[in-house]
């Protein structure tokens, strides 16, 4: 009777772990299968300064189906020509965008001037979230419709972290590469935490808490980074050159190993350039005091290379005035008309960068 009850049970034991099975291991359909979402028609758009901030507009599209209920991730496009640009994604089956934002899309995506009326189209992918193992599917493409733009002003996030004491109120800026294009950069010190190496911080939309606010699981990360506890962004303590796409969540870090100035105040000296220092204070790249004859002229490089060389654009800077605005790999050499001892003052929060001479 023993052995009849033992059979029993390993029989039940097998038939258990076959159901099991059966139900652990869902299949899809074949890719030929898979029904691709369907979007809705679009209205014309007209943004400007008055609603760009305030409005919305709302994408919406019938659901893909993949053949079993999976977590699904769609993606927004616009389109004009043979230019597409990314709107924004979604797990829903609608998604709502500040007109400011189209407005970006579609000047700096789509190669649409400020101030003018476009024609442009719409549609969606649909993927598995969490996976790139399948491919996306595509929707049809929306029916013609019109954007009209405006000339944005440049807007701002904010940085704020061990470097600056995680002081939100004086939380600094990272300002937009040019307007609209909802991408920002800059580059600051992010100084070591004095116990792993590495240093912490946050992107935030104003100078408090209480506004958005993003870490480590917020954006699509490149390898520089990683993610602690309380969903902080981290990355080795050093300098870095951070850009934050607000419209796909993603951020980049490139390391800088030095930021210096070579010109007639150190004798042109490569090997011996005068280097400037981070304060986030004034959230600035600044030098010692350098000493210039009247005509004396300078560079600012990036990694202590002629690669990365910051020259004069001839053009002032608006936001900074007494600035003037850098442009990378070209230009002249940034000439100082009056002798005298200057602190250099680099804002490279900013596209372009800005220069400013400080004297002494």
């Amino acid at each position: 009777m023993k052995l009849i009850k033992n059979i029993m049970l390993l029989m039940a034991v097998v038939l258990f772990a076959a159901c099991e099975t059966d139900i652990d291991t869902p299949q899809v359909n074949s890719s030929d299968k898979y029904i691709a979402p369907v979007i809705g028609q679009c209205s014309d758009i007209i943004v400007n300064a008055d609603n760009s901030k305030d409005e919305t507009v709302v994408f919406s599209w019938k659901a893909a189906d993949f053949g079993l209920p999976v977590q699904v991730l769609y993606t927004v496009y616009l389109t004009k020509g043979d230019k597409s640009a990314l709107v924004g994604t979604s797990s829903t089956t609608s998604l709502a965008i500040a007109k400011g934002d189209i407005n970006g899309v579609v000047i700096n995506g789509l190669g649409v001037n400020p101030n003018e009326t476009a024609e442009v189209q719409a549609y969606v992918t649909a993927r598995f979230a969490g996976t790139d193992e399948y491919e996306a599917i595509k929707s049809n493409v929306s029916n013609s419709f019109k954007v009209t733009t405006y000339a944005a002003p440049l807007k701002n996030l904010y940085v704020v972290g061990f470097f600056n004491g995680w002081k939100e109120g004086e939380a600094v800026e990272i300002w937009e590469t040019s307007a609209g294009t909802n991408v920002y950069e800059g580059l600051y010190d992010f100084f070591e935490d004095g116990t792993s190496g590495h240093s912490a911080f946050k992107i935030i939309s104003e100078r408090s808490w209480s506004g958005g606010n993003w870490g480590y699981d917020a954006f699509k990360v490149d390898s520089h980074f990683t993610g602690i506890a309380g969903g902080d962004l981290q990355l080795p303590a050093g300098f870095w050159k951070i850009s934050v796409n607000r419209t796909a969540m993603s951020i980049d870090a490139t390391p800088v190993s030095a930021v210096d100035v070579v010109g007639t105040c150190n004798g042109w000296n490569a090997d011996a350039p005068s280097l400037l220092t981070y304060d986030p204070i004034q959230n600035a790249w600044l030098s010692e005091p350098l000493t210039f004859e009247a005509g004396g002229e300078f560079l600012i490089r990036l990694n202590s290379t002629y690669d990365n060389k910051y020259g004069a654009s001839g053009n002032s800077s608006i936001a900074i005035p007494g600035g003037l605005e850098l442009v990378t790999n070209g230009g002249d050499n940034i000439k100082v008309d009056n002798a005298g001892t200057y602190i250099i003052k680099l804002h490279a929060n900013r596209t372009p960068f800005v220069v400013e001479l400080i004297k002494q």
